[in-house]
């Protein structure tokens, strides 16, 4: 019994050595330069959100904040190294939400638990999601879009972030309820899809107002809807799918996280930068101006979101025929 007494006494002593090491650091931190690692390749979305936080939160925290681009596997491959990463801080990821509420249920095998192996921040934002063709194609509405599938069955293909992306996603839902078939072509990140959108490799691609407006703005493709539930203010011409599809409108948000198991105090700090880079106006007049919404949240606010969507996500797939890859 005496043993087990030690033992404990000892378990419980190291426990508070540990407790007051994380204090310590978490009093100090930062310390040294901070990386944000971002999933995708350069140009999507999630670049655009982070590299436009980087001035105001290397301000407010005194060190360098840097972006690190890790794509590969719909976002598995940077979400994954961020999970691997020493809870201390020093390595966050800013993601769209696959990687955290979709790609569960998207992969048999997912190298991290997205709510035991990551730790939310903040949420940063929301995307507006377009509906984008290339000029050459004869449709500039949605039901321009369905009238010319059907009479072009199995023709059309529709470039996506990737299987199980808010893109994917939005795609079929217009193929179950518009009764077409469009081929989905998954793509590492919006940015590529896109760009193989401009070049005519594929006539219709969901992409985010980053990623597409620059190129709609040069008449390079053409947006003929927004996947929202309401008309996007900075294109308040344009219509949302739902006008023509009603149902159709799964949206992407942007958040950061922490490996898991980062100390509260740490995480506290980061929300905070966070937060207050989204308060400043160039960020802000930035986001509008790509079409991106600043979200700032509790991290208790991201957790539910992300409890929630993962919820979500498991119901939806079966019935949209998406299985575990």
């Amino acid at each position: 019994m005496k043993t087990v007494h030690r033992a404990l006494a000892r378990m419980a002593f190291a426990a508070g050595i540990l407790a007051v090491a994380f204090a310590a650091q978490a009093q100090d931190y930062p310390t040294k330069p901070i990386t944000i690692v971002v999933p995708f390749p350069p140009g999507a979305s999630t670049d655009t959100a982070a590299r436009a936080l980087l001035p105001k939160m290397t301000e407010v925290l005194g060190q360098p904040v840097v972006v690190d681009n890790r794509p590969g596997s719909g976002g598995n491959v940077g979400t994954g190294f961020v999970a691997r990463a020493r809870p201390d801080g020093y390595t966050l990821l800013l993601t769209v939400n696959p990687p955290i509420s979709m790609n569960k249920h998207m992969f048999k095998e997912l190298p991290y638990d997205p709510e035991k192996d990551l730790t939310p921040v903040s949420l940063v934002a929301t995307t507006v999601m377009a509906l984008a063709v290339h000029p050459s194609l004869p449709v500039k509405t949605v039901q321009e879009l369905i009238d010319y599938a059907k009479a072009h069955p199995g023709e059309l293909k529709f470039g996506s972030a990737g299987i199980g992306s808010a893109h994917h996603i939005n795609g079929e839902v217009i193929n179950r309820e518009a009764g077409i078939d469009m081929v989905h072509v998954p793509y590492p990140g919006g940015g590529p899809a896109i760009a193989d959108l401009v070049g005519g490799h594929i006539m219709v691609s969901f992409g985010t107002l980053p990623a597409v407006l620059p190129h709609a703005q040069s008449n390079a493709l053409r947006i003929i809807a927004v996947a929202e539930d309401e008309r996007y203010e900075g294109l308040p011409d344009v219509p949302t799918i739902a006008e023509t599809i009603p149902g159709v409108g799964v949206q992407t948000w942007i958040g950061v996280m922490a490996p898991g198991g980062t100390p509260r105090p740490i995480v506290d700090k980061l929300n905070a930068a966070v937060n207050e880079a989204l308060k400043d106006p160039a960020v802000i007049d930035l986001y509008k101006k790509s079409g991106v919404q600043v979200r700032g949240t509790t991290v208790e606010e991201l957790a539910e979101v992300i409890h929630k969507d993962l919820a979500e996500y498991e119901v939806l797939f079966p019935q949209l025929g998406i299985e575990k890859q």
